[in-house]
């Protein structure tokens, strides 16, 4: 009997212990409009905030259980034209690797609108970056950390955030709109002139002057 209360209590505690992790785990996300540039999903405990980063203005997101590891999410114009994709985006990934100063660790991997890569900031900690093409814009998903081990162990996680990142606003003088354009056709009918009547004047010729 008493091995059987034993076991009992012993259930009870682990459930006391479990259920309350399980339910925190399991904070359902909903989609959150940031500062009228963007929307992205969310779950409820996470704030937002205007941050500065290399490429410019940038919005911050983080746990509120976990203020050590914050996500930046900038959204600029596309640099590239190409219709091949994974041109695209590389010329994209190198154009932001440049502004933020992040050295690549590991090949990019490409998607189909999509491309991930790990690198490392001048201070020496571990970015997990993730770049997305919509139209004209490049969404850009980073984040800091200290080392290679906590970057990946964010993957999941930092993965459905930044493809839940929807722009509000088509970018600002589009690049690919003029390379994009196709020149105006040619008629196919000949254009005649109509034709303009001619006017002869006639020019009487002047008299001597009588003396």
């Amino acid at each position: 009997m008493d091995l059987f209360r034993l076991c009992s209590c012993f259930c009870l505690f682990i459930a006391a212990v479990l259920l309350p992790v399980s339910a925190a785990e399991s904070v359902p996300s909903a989609n959150q409009t940031i500062n009228d540039e963007f929307v992205v999903k969310l779950p409820a405990d996470w704030s937002y905030f205007p941050v500065n980063s290399y490429a410019g203005m940038a919005t911050g997101v983080m746990d509120n259980n976990d203020i050590a590891n914050v996500i930046t999410i900038k959204i600029f114009q596309n640099m590239n034209c190409s219709p091949v994709a994974q041109e695209n985006l590389k010329v994209n990934l190198d154009e932001f690797n440049a502004k933020t100063g992040i050295a690549a660790l590991t090949d990019p991997v490409f998607g189909n609108d999509t491309v991930t890569q790990y690198g490392k900031y001048s201070d020496g900690k571990t970015s997990n970056l993730f770049l997305r093409l919509i139209d004209g814009n490049v969404v850009a998903v980073f984040g800091s950390y200290d080392t290679m081990e906590d970057a990946k162990a964010k993957a999941e996680e930092f993965t459905a955030i930044a493809t839940s990142v929807i722009p509000l606003h088509p970018v600002v003088n589009e690049l690919c709109i003029v390379q994009n354009e196709k020149p105006t056709p040619v008629p196919t009918t000949t254009y005649k002139p109509r034709p303009v009547p001619t006017v002869s004047n006639t020019i009487a010729p002047t008299e001597a002057p009588v003396s």
